[in-house]
């Protein structure tokens, strides 16, 4: 059988003293190292790395592609996931911008070289931004 009478709960003994590691020092040579490339990387960095661009185009690749989040998902085609109407759409807005441009250029006037209207439709608009240009594969 049980006993009735209550038990003592015990007091949790002390923490054992655990020998902690010793704390780091102030300086250490990761971290004077971190500083000379600082202080070196202030000094000349944006030559180098323009020389590096120009020079050795895949180290310069190497160099972005180290520094980017590993988990970076970057849409580089945006029209991918537009419909045919949007595009079109987009297609007449841009237009609508640039024909103004395209009305005043001449050899006297200032503007975007028209290079000329073959392939442009009643309203003066591309195949494309009237739909009749070619259809995507299904």
């Amino acid at each position: 059988m049980a006993d009735a009478t209550p038990r003592r709960q015990r007091k949790p003994k002390a923490a054992a003293a655990v020998p902690s590691r010793p704390k780091r020092p102030k300086k250490t040579l990761g971290d004077d190292f971190v500083a000379a490339v600082r202080a070196d990387f202030k000094t000349h960095g944006a030559g180098v790395i323009a020389a590096v661009r120009a020079d050795k185009p895949d180290q310069y690749l190497k160099i972005v592609l180290s520094v980017l989040p590993k988990d970076l998902h970057v849409n580089i085609n945006e029209l991918d996931a537009l419909s045919d109407d949007e595009i079109r759409s987009r297609i007449r807005g841009l237009e609508a911008v640039l024909k103004p441009f395209l009305e005043t250029s001449g050899p006297d006037k200032p503007g975007l070289e028209r290079p000329g209207d073959t392939g442009r439709g009643a309203q003066g608009l591309s195949g494309a931004a009237e739909g009749t240009g070619p259809q995507a594969p299904r």
